[in-house]
């Protein structure tokens, strides 16, 4: 009896022996997969992170299209402006040049109907 006690020990010990050496490996397995599961999570991040520099470059770039476009919006708006005034400075020069020639035009009419006059004179003071 003692025999078969002494046996059956022996055959528990060696099932927990066997049962404890399976074990780290149920261990191993699990800490594999956390390290895959690790790992796929660093490179998703790294995508991630990468996107978002991408996006973050996209509307930096978007912003500064922009501010170009309404920078040279600004621009054109000025120079139409410009030509605005420059149209009304060209328009009161030809009317300033058109009362000139009016004026002359007057002068002249003035100076030749006060020759005639003087010829008139000359010759009723002749007669």
């Amino acid at each position: 009896m003692k025999f078969f006690v002494a046996l059956l020990a022996a055959a528990c010990c060696s099932v927990a022996t066997a049962h404890a050496q399976t074990t780290p490996a149920v261990t191993d397995t699990t800490q594999l997969t956390l390290e895959q599961q690790q790992a796929r999570a660093a490179a998703a991040q790294g995508t991630l992170n990468t996107q978002k520099q991408a996006s973050t470059a996209s509307r930096t770039a978007v912003h500064d299209s922009k501010a170009q476009l309404n920078e040279q919006k600004r621009a054109m708006k000025e120079q139409k402006q410009q030509l605005k005034e420059q149209k009304l400075t060209l328009h009161r020069q030809q009317e300033a040049a058109k009362a000139d020639r009016q004026r002359e035009k007057d002068a002249r009419g003035l100076l030749k109907e006060e020759k005639k006059r003087t010829k008139e004179a000359r010759k009723a003071a002749r007669a």
